[in-house]
């Protein structure tokens, strides 16, 4: 696949936010003129991706002037798994490709991040509708071709050592306190507020100072006991378990497994699994050798498998 030009990058999208939370618009750092095509990627499992092109001059300036009538906002949102995402290539005529990945969290309502921006932003914008909008044939795509977030540096500096996205935490009282997945069914709940957080870190690092959490802020917390908090997020209180050590752990149905002792292949199946639909997840019949030996589990109905 090919990578955006240096010319490209420098040219970085103009995202200027004079407020937290205010509505800004998308700059192209090229012109209309520049663009040769446009993919266009749909898929719920990567696996099952199909994309459109387009070629007709109309087409490619419609998709163009859309993408800068688009609002956008620096705003928090649950994270949320296993809904679409439709992305988009730009194939310049200079032989470099400018992208956007779009992944939906509700009716209408996604995170959207290009090729040269550091985080994602919240937007309301239907941009779903862009695969119906357009009759073109849809083929397979390969998931080699699908377009992908940008590389994280890591802490030497080397874009070239992919990060993963760690399993969703928070800190409070200088615990750390991991997302198990799990809706918490406690009644008899206390209207007060134990806390609320304040500030966040990329998702894929670690927390390192209270009330920060690596997927957002402005949720509410409440302690359960001394090794359980329940935030408060997208009208449901989801459990978080306290954990020592700073590991990179990942979530697997259930269970938690360290990341920093799995393969390069198991990291990207885990990734690929936790963005299924609960549906899509009943539907997996295996996983990865690694795994199994790693939680010491039969790779049949005590797999976890939901």
């Amino acid at each position: 696949m090919k990578k955006i030009s240096a010319l490209v990058l420098a040219c970085i999208l103009v995202l200027v936010l004079a407020a937290c939370g205010k509505e800004v618009n998308i700059e192209f750092p090229f012109e209309v003129r520049d663009v040769k095509n446009i993919e266009i990627f749909h898929y719920f499992n990567p696996a099952e991706a199909e994309k459109k092109i387009l070629t007709a001059a109309e087409d490619i300036e419609g998709t163009y002037r859309r993408f800068e009538s688009i609002s956008i906002k620096d705003k928090a949102s649950e994270p949320s798994f296993g809904g679409s995402v439709i992305s988009f290539r730009f194939n310049l005529s200079d032989g470099s490709v400018y992208e956007i990945i779009y992944g939906e969290t509700a009716v209408k309502a996604g995170r959207i991040i290009t090729s040269d921006l550091e985080h994602d932003f919240f937007t309301s914008a239907n941009i779903e509708a862009f695969w119906e909008r357009y009759d073109n044939e849809a083929v397979a795509a390969s998931e080699d071709e699908l377009p992908l977030l940008p590389k994280k540096r890591n802490s030497e500096g080397d874009s070239d050592a992919l990060q993963w996205d760690r399993i969703p935490m928070v800190m409070v009282n200088g615990e750390l306190y991991y997302d198990t997945g799990k809706e918490s069914s406690r009644d008899g709940r206390c209207g007060v507020m134990d806390g609320k957080i304040t500030s966040t870190v990329d998702g894929t690092q670690i927390p390192e100072k209270d009330n920060q959490s690596n997927f957002g802020t402005d949720f509410e917390f409440q302690y359960v006991d001394d090794n359980t908090i329940e935030i408060f997020m997208n009208e449901k209180w989801i459990i978080f378990e306290r954990r020592d050590g700073k590991e990179n752990y990942i979530r697997f149905n259930d269970q938690i497994v360290d990341g920093d002792k799995l393969s390069k292949e198991t990291l990207e199946w885990l990734e690929w699994y936790n963005n299924l639909t609960e549906e899509e997840q009943n539907k997996v019949s295996s996983i990865p050798p690694e795994l199994v030996d790693k939680l010491g589990i039969s790779e049949t109905k005590d797999a976890g498998l939901r």
